[in-house]
């Protein structure tokens, strides 16, 4: 290792006419002048080896980063259109629900039509849409939506007011059918014979054949005999027009009222008439007083009703009280 210690002469001859150059280097500085520049080309090596591989890495990064901010971008979208997806259901329900709020009043005021036609006087049970949610305490189970989202409840709603909505489309026609057959029976009754022509329920003599009372003979009896007091009431049966308003001797004072459809129905003996010929009467209206005139034996309403002309059985058509003004 002395030839480190040595120190070298390089000689440079130039071409001719110029000057020979002599540089003189040590032996160690031979060797360390190689060294350095094999680390340095190694340095530069590793350097660019991890330039090189940091570029690639930035390079990956940045295409993760764009292909996440597609995704992302993706599902904004989509949460952006189920978001107005969800908007449009809720107010497709929301008009669902004011119509089936017009549906169920017009229900409501056909069923409350129907009761008042029918006399029910009835208390209705308390809906629970009717309820209003005050301040106080709550509590109860956590559940999950049915149908496991909220556009599934939307869309399962939906279908359930859809069928509702049918049901009540089919059911107002059958409410204004029974509302029409409801106002045909309450005028059909209203010109019915239906009720007691008097106070009193103390019958004297019954339709068909009998002793006559003067006479001791089997005769025919036309009505209904009616005991009661002089003075007492007599009410029209239902609803018509007096035909007949008269005194004789056999049957005193006497009313007849034309009810329609062939029915009509008389009122014997009476002491008083307050009904004329022409007068419309209504069910339950007095139109004269018990009495004892005529063939008569005392105090009492001979009662006929006529079908077609012919005397009948009063006693079926007697079904019911008379109601008070």
């Amino acid at each position: 290792m002395n030839w480190l210690s040595k120190r070298f002469t390089f000689v440079i001859i130039p071409e001719a006419n110029q000057s020979v150059r002599q540089y003189r280097v040590s032996g160690l500085a031979l060797v360390l002048a190689p060294a350095l520049a094999l680390l340095l080309g190694l340095f530069a090596l590793v350097i660019f080896a991890l330039f090189s591989r940091a570029s690639i890495t930035a390079s990956d990064l940045k295409g993760e980063l764009s292909s996440s901010a597609d995704r992302y971008e993706l599902r904004l979208s989509e949460k952006d259109a189920s978001i107005d997806s969800l908007r449009s259901d809720l107010l497709r329900l929301s008009e669902q629900a004011r119509s089936m709020e017009g549906k169920m009043a017009e229900v409501k005021a056909l069923e409350a039509q129907l009761k008042q036609l029918a006399g029910i006087d009835a208390k209705a049970p308390v809906s629970v849409s009717s309820l209003v949610a005050e301040e106080g305490g709550q509590g109860g189970e956590e559940l999950e939506l049915p149908g496991g989202s909220a556009a599934a409840l939307a869309g399962e709603t939906a279908e359930r007011f859809a069928d509702i909505g049918k049901r009540l489309e089919t059911m107002l026609p059958q409410l204004e059918d029974t509302k029409e057959a409801v106002i045909a029976y309450k005028e059909m009754l209203r010109i019915t014979p239906t009720i007691w022509p008097t106070d009193s329920r103390k019958v004297t003599s019954l339709f068909g054949m009998r002793k006559d009372p003067f006479t001791g003979r089997t005769t025919y009896h036309s009505g209904i005999d009616i005991g009661g007091s002089t003075g007492d009431p007599i009410y029209a049966a239902a609803d018509g027009v007096v035909t007949l308003s008269e005194n004789d001797r056999v049957h005193g004072h006497n009313i007849m009222i034309d009810h329609g459809r062939g029915i009509s129905t008389r009122y014997l003996h009476l002491s008083k008439r307050v009904a004329g010929v022409g007068d419309k009467v209504a069910k339950g209206q007095s139109i004269g007083e018990l009495g004892s005139t005529g063939r008569s034996t005392g105090p009492h309403l001979h009662y006929e009703v006529y079908i077609n002309g012919e005397t009948v059985n009063p006693e079926p058509y007697i079904t019911a009280d008379r109601k008070e003004p």
